[in-house]
């Protein structure tokens, strides 16, 4: 969710590839609870970053998954929703050489 909002969300007067919390919060159907607790993990693993104070975080890959941005851009091109390669790992439909 944070990947599609980040690079396809709705709010276009951002920064390319950052999220913005009101987005993530409303396109993922958490509670904000169960949603900090979702991105505590995510940035302890590294995966991605926020910045910025409540309510105006703001959430990027990390350096380390800009290897998603690649993905997304591909899924995006041949039009293949992102959960299929995110969620249920299938990518033979994309071209990754």
């Amino acid at each position: 969710m944070i990947l599609r909002q980040a690079y396809h969300g709705t709010l276009r007067s951002k920064t390319p590839g950052v999220a913005t919390m009101p987005e993530v919060l409303e396109a993922c159907g958490l509670d904000v609870d169960q949603l900090y607790l979702l991105l505590d993990l995510l940035q302890k693993e590294h995966l991605i970053e926020v910045d910025g104070e409540y309510p105006f975080e703001e959430m990027k890959l990390a350096a380390d998954s800009l290897i998603a941005e690649t993905l997304a851009d591909r899924c995006e091109s041949a039009k293949i929703p992102l959960e299929e390669v995110f969620v249920d790992l299938r990518i033979e439909g994309l071209r990754l050489s």
